[in-house]
């Protein structure tokens, strides 16, 4: 009885991938399979990949008879458990510290502390503990297996294994072993263990900033695969990109002064990019795609990204997606044309105050079409895959400027031929609705339930002044910093004062660079080093014999 439940599980399984699987050979491969098909060693496909390794790891599991023998030889070497010299246990008890005391595998061995344990390890450790406390005990997510509690048969307490050792260009892995953990359950789960880099210098997040992000994100895999179900033994493709979306994202949550996501996100702002699906799972753009978390956030609470791992147990992440948007009274299809919506509000058009709070600091988004002057002008493209977005832009003869976010939001992944036309016109035409400044617009396409248009104008409120501050109010659970983008060379020296004109703080603002512009940050403290309390603050900035003044609201959360 119980082998034809497993059968029957499977077979739903393999059914309901059928359904989710984008058609055609050209989207059933990541990049990075197709050098292994070609013939490239396991070793070299390894080698270039970036942020996490557990993409390359399950596709290879799931196409496992693709590979020649060598590579089948070469992948069991490459991904065996590792057998180290030694381990330590975390301060919290949840984890037990894997790690070599010699060789290429070898951390550096700097003992500071003088407890016999390298630097290095006690940082992986304390890491690792964070992150589960803020994962697990404050967020509420699942642990693995009951990691960190006591085992009633033995009364030893159940440890999660990390290995340390040389990861090359990869932050951090995660792989599942042995058997399902429950074979009567429709979505697998399985048994993991988590590998981090022996050192994080040249990374673009470096030193212990690279090691805090991989426990946080390499933690959640091992949760989603552990606790919820691993989709990603069963689509390595169209499944992957919310795991890697959510761990992404809680990267930021658990570590929100590092911001190592910032690295990836110029592939997702890029004129030649928009026609990659909001599923697609290959390359970088599931990284960059951890802002949806900061959008799900700020509209509804951190707990919705943990509904949607709870509907992950029995359907697809698209599918779970969409049924944790509908408990709050929305869809996957609106909220996939509000993305864009978001999406445009970043650089110096950022509006922090309702959208990104942190989107001055992101690229802006370039248009599909270079900016076209108003003359019956029409964008038509054909065989568009769907949950794709497309952003084009006009100038009438009064030189204003329209943009039109023309986004497709539906969510069958089976299809790519679909198809648009957008016309705009100087009077009115048929079937066609109103513009300002006396425009008319038209959009054709295969479906008009599957396609929501947005147009937008330059009498929207963009903010292009030399200061601009985010976030207001600044709320100190959501984010480390209140950040003034600056358009100066000259250092920025800051005065806060309370709401009775009282002397807060006073020094120099810490410089840094996103994207090309120049942020100077104060973190929230007094001259005391004390965080400020909630209230009302005047802030002074002077630099460049300039002096700008504002106010600010502060939460402590």
């Amino acid at each position: 009885m119980g082998k034809w439940i497993l059968y029957t599980q499977i077979i739903f399984v393999l059914f309901t991938q059928l359904l989710y699987t984008h058609s055609g050979n050209e989207n059933d491969h990541s990049d990075a399979f197709k050098l292994l098909m070609d013939g490239a060693s396991v070793q070299e496909v390894y080698a270039q990949q970036k942020k996490c390794g557990l993409p390359f790891y399950a596709e290879v599991k799931n196409n496992w008879d693709k590979l020649s023998h060598l590579q089948q030889q070469e992948f069991e070497e490459q991904f065996s458990r590792p057998e180290t010299d030694t381990f330590m246990i975390s301060p919290e008890g949840y984890f037990r510290i894997h790690y070599y005391t010699s060789g290429r595998d070898a951390p550096d061995l700097t003992d500071s502390g003088g407890n016999g344990i390298p630097d290095y390890i006690d940082s992986v450790a304390t890491a690792f503990d964070y992150s589960y406390i803020i994962q697990v005990k404050k967020l509420g997510y699942e642990s693995p297996e009951d990691y960190g509690t006591v085992d009633p048969m033995t009364g030893d307490t159940i440890r999660y294994d990390v290995y340390v050792e040389d990861l090359r260009n990869v932050y951090g892995e995660t792989r599942w072993y042995g058997d399902q953990i429950n074979e009567d359950e429709r979505v697998p789960r399985f048994r993991t263990y988590v590998l981090v880099n022996n050192s994080y210098e040249g990374f673009p997040s470096p030193g212990i900033k690279g090691l805090k992000v991989t426990a946080a994100h390499e933690l959640h895999h091992a949760i989603q695969i552990g606790s919820y179900g691993n989709w990603l033994a069963l689509d390595s493709q169209n499944t992957r990109f919310f795991y890697e979306i959510t761990s992404t994202w809680l990267e930021d949550v658990v570590y929100p002064e590092i911001n190592d996501y910032y690295n990836y996100l110029p592939v997702l702002f890029a004129s030649n990019v928009f026609n990659y699906p909001f599923y697609h799972s290959s390359g970088t753009h599931m990284y960059a795609r951890a802002i949806w978390g900061h959008m799900m956030d700020r509209r509804y609470g951190k707990n919705i990204m943990r509904s949607k791992w709870e509907y992950i147990r029995k359907v697809p992440p698209i599918d779970a997606i969409d049924r944790a948007l509908r408990d709050h009274g929305s869809t996957l299809e609106q909220e996939l044309a509000e993305f864009n919506l978001w999406k445009f509000y970043t650089g110096a058009r950022a509006r922090p105050d309702t959208y990104f709070i942190d989107g001055a600091e992101y690229p802006m988004l370039r248009e599909k079409s270079s900016t076209t002057h108003i003359a019956e002008t029409m964008f038509r493209y054909v065989d568009e895959s769907t949950q794709t977005l497309h952003f084009h832009s006009l100038v009438n003869d009064e030189q204003d400027t329209v943009f039109f976010l023309v986004s497709n939001v539906d969510k069958d992944m089976s299809t790519n031929d679909n198809f648009y036309e957008l016309n705009i016109f100087a009077q009115q035409r048929e079937n066609t609705l109103p513009l300002e400044n006396d425009l008319w617009y038209r959009l054709k396409t295969n479906d008009p339930s599957k396609w929501k248009i947005i147009p937008l104008y330059t009498e929207t409120p963009i903010v292009d002044e030399r200061v601009t501050k985010y976030p207001n109010p600044f709320r100190t659970g959501q984010a480390s910093s209140l950040s003034f983008v600056i358009d100066t060379e000259d250092d920025v020296r800051i005065t806060i004062f309370s709401s009775d004109m009282r002397l807060v703080y006073k020094d120099y603002l810490n410089r840094s660079q996103a994207f090309g512009r120049t942020v100077f940050r104060w973190d929230g403290r007094d001259d005391r080093d004390r965080p400020v309390a909630s209230g009302v603050y005047i802030y002074v900035l002077e630099y460049d014999d300039t002096v700008k003044k504002g106010k600010v609201t502060v939460i402590r959360e």
